[in-house]
């Protein structure tokens, strides 16, 4: 159970085989939206289990009926993040000015329980932040000043999603730039950051992104394609030398499958979807045979639903038979 909740990117890197946007069907989206998204996942190399929700209010910005700009949104909400060693949430804000492209921003609460092994800081970028390594100081006993410990902070992500289609083919992009801020143990100025299985710099910057080649076959329901993620953690000087240091780059590359088995529009529960995502570690210097064999992939599973909280599919109904409509008023 050491490991059950490390490295739990899966909300993250998994999230979503639907649009970002929740784009509707038939139609663009009303003038007022309020949505919701949830995700649930399960991931091996590193083992981890994580729930991943957005909440929104969403305000279109403005009419159009081509559908690369219909889905355009001013929206703010909730961002609630939660596995067995750690909470988030947070306020999350997102505007879109057309169908492909999503610019966003969330700000979360960081609240690690102490279980797991987790939270865990290092003195600098050139620490051993392997499973094994983890999971041997989380054994440490209660007072041993390497063991890992309850900690707290905050995080600010900004990102971009970008989407285009031609024909069955999709292309998608999701980039994150994030700056935790975290209260550390006196002297560290890193930590294990099992979100992105990365060694975070604290009080520094941190890019990954997602990049996404896809097939879509029965009306969009099924999914076929391919996912590179790439994570580069940027150290200052405070976060030790880099001479002769790894840089601690992530990348990784595979096949995904995803499942869709409705969508309806305005539905409160939306597109069910089941995914799977494998992904062979090209650089990570855990996985790559220092610690973990590089033979072994990243494994991921999941299950994912949106919704309108307000069913916007719902129609006005007719009058009775008997009522007379009046007729419109006349333009002047």
């Amino acid at each position: 159970m050491q490991k059950i909740s490390r490295g739990l990117s899966l909300a993250i890197a998994l999230v979503s085989f639907t649009a970002s946007a929740q784009m509707l069907s038939d139609s663009a989206p009303p003038q007022h939206r309020l949505v919701q998204r949830h995700t649930f996942a399960l991931r091996y190399n590193p083992l981890g289990l994580i729930y991943d929700g957005r909440i929104m209010y969403r305000l279109r910005l403005y009419e159009s009926q081509s559908v690369a700009l219909r889905d355009n949104f001013l929206g703010f909400g909730l961002a609630p993040t939660a596995s067995p060693a750690f909470l988030r949430i947070g306020p999350y804000v997102e505007i879109a000015p057309a169908t492909f492209a999503t610019l966003w921003a969330s700000y979360t609460f960081v609240q690690y329980f102490g279980s797991f092994s987790l939270m865990q800081s290092f003195k600098d970028r050139t620490s051993n932040y392997s499973d094994t390594t983890i999971s041997a100081l989380g054994k440490l006993p209660a007072g041993d000043p390497a063991r890992n410990y309850t900690g707290n902070g905050g995080e600010l992500t900004l990102g971009l999603d970008l989407q285009f289609k031609v024909g069955p083919m999709v292309i998608r992009a999701r980039s994150r730039l994030v700056r935790p801020d975290m209260n550390l143990r006196a002297g560290d100025t890193v930590f294990y950051d099992q979100l992105y299985d990365v060694l975070q710099p604290n009080k520094g910057l941190m890019f990954t992104t997602d990049g996404d080649l896809l097939y879509t076959r029965m009306e969009g329901r099924l999914i076929l394609g391919a996912r590179y993620t790439g994570t580069v953690p940027l150290y200052g000087a405070e976060h030790g030398s880099s001479a002769g240091a790894a840089s601690n780059t992530l990348h990784r590359v595979g096949p995904f499958l995803g499942y869709t088995f409705f969508n309806k529009d305005g539905a409160g529960f939306n597109s069910p979807t089941v995914f799977l995502l494998i992904q062979w570690w090209l650089a990570n210097p855990n996985r790559t045979g220092q610690d973990v064999s590089q033979a072994l992939p990243l494994i991921g599973a999941g299950f994912q639903f949106t919704g309108d909280i307000i069913d916007i599919g719902k129609k006005a109904e007719p009058p009775p038979a008997h009522v007379v409509q009046e007729a419109p008023d006349k333009p002047e």
